[in-house]
């Protein structure tokens, strides 16, 4: 476990972490909202929290990502996750990605030139390239929250646009 002492203030854990360089940090997140920006976000949604399970970034597990609500995300999918290659509720589309989302976290140079082929098939080449680039964020983001042991809190980081947290998500519902 990684600690730091004499973090700068911050309104969350997130932002105290990251907060020892600010312009890293808001470059970082800048980045981060543009790359799910351009994603589908329901899809990115499901990746990012398959991967937050998987690198256990509870932190992550706390948040829901607004746009994916708006298109149509429940919370019966996302306690599906876990039997995402079983359950009804996953397109092939969804187990595709969320597949090639495990891979990328777990060990990303196992990714081969078929696995990237099933999915640019199924998202298109452009969707494909901002999905990636969705990962690579969402990757970075998860594994520092989990090395600096960033812990939920009880709102979203202003820094992650379009981010509430689980709770608020529920109440809203």
């Amino acid at each position: 476990m990684t600690q730091i002492n004499g973090l700068p203030d911050g309104a969350t854990e997130l932002d105290r972490a990251w907060g020892t360089r600010p312009r890293l940090y808001e470059v970082f997140m800048s980045d981060f909202n543009a790359s799910l920006a351009r994603a589908d976000a329901a899809l990115i949604e499901l990746c990012r929290l398959r991967t937050a399970t998987i690198l256990g970034s509870g932190f992550d597990q706390n948040l829901r990502y607004v746009p994916a609500r708006a298109r149509g995300l429940k919370e019966e999918k996302i306690h599906a996750l876990p039997d995402y290659l079983k359950s009804p509720l996953f397109t092939t589309r969804e187990r595709l990605a969320i597949g090639f989302a495990e891979l990328f976290a777990i060990q990303s140079n196992s990714i081969g030139d078929e696995d990237v082929a099933r999915v640019q098939e199924a998202l298109g080449a452009e969707s494909f390239i901002y999905f990636v680039k969705a990962l690579s964020v969402v990757d970075q983001l998860q594994r520092s929250v989990v090395a600096f042991d960033v812990r939920p809190g009880p709102a979203a980081p202003s820094t992650m646009a379009g981010f509430v947290t689980a709770a608020s998500a529920a109440s809203a519902a």
